[in-house]
C-alpha cells in the first residue's frame, strides 16, 4: 500500500500459513486487530475464503485489509515454534500507538496456527 512500510513475514510463517491454508481448504489467511492486549490492540488470524477487492495480499495465501495494514506498519509476521506452544507471532507492531511492539508473546492470541 502506498505511505506504508513493508509486512515482512518469515519463511516460517509463510510455510505454516500455506500448510494451514491447503489442509482447511482455504484461500488465504487474513491478519485482523481487536481491542486488548499490552498495547491497546492485538492481532490474529482467520481464514480468507476469498480475496476482497480491498485486500492487498502480501505474501502466497495472506491477504491485509486496509484497517488491519494500518495497524501493522513495518510489522514482521514469525511464527515461532520453541517453547510449548507454537504460535504466530507479530514483531514490531503498535510501536506508534505506544505498545511494546511485540504480538502473540504473552500466549494470548487466538485464531488458526496458534497453539497447533
Amino acid at each position: 500500500m502506498e505511505g506504508f512500510d513493508l509486512i515482512t513475514v518469515t519463511e516460517a510463517a509463510q510455510e505454516k500459513i500455506a500448510s494451514m491454508c491447503l489442509e482447511n481448504n482455504m484461500e488465504a489467511v487474513r491478519p485482523f486487530v481487536y481491542g486488548g492486549g499490552c498495547g491497546g490492540m492485538q492481532h490474529s488470524l482467520t481464514f480468507a475464503d476469498q480475496k476482497e477487492e480491498r485486500d492487498t495480499e502480501i505474501a502466497p495465501y495472506l491477504y491485509v485489509d486496509p484497517v488491519a495494514y494500518q495497524f501493522m506498519d513495518g510489522a514482521t509476521i514469525d511464527y515461532e515454534t520453541t517453547g510449548m506452544s507454537p504460535s504466530f507471532v507479530f514483531h514490531d507492531v503498535f510501536k506508534e500507538q505506544g505498545g511494546t511492539g511485540m504480538c502473540g508473546g504473552c500466549g494470548g492470541a487466538t485464531g488458526p496456527g496458534y497453539g497447533h
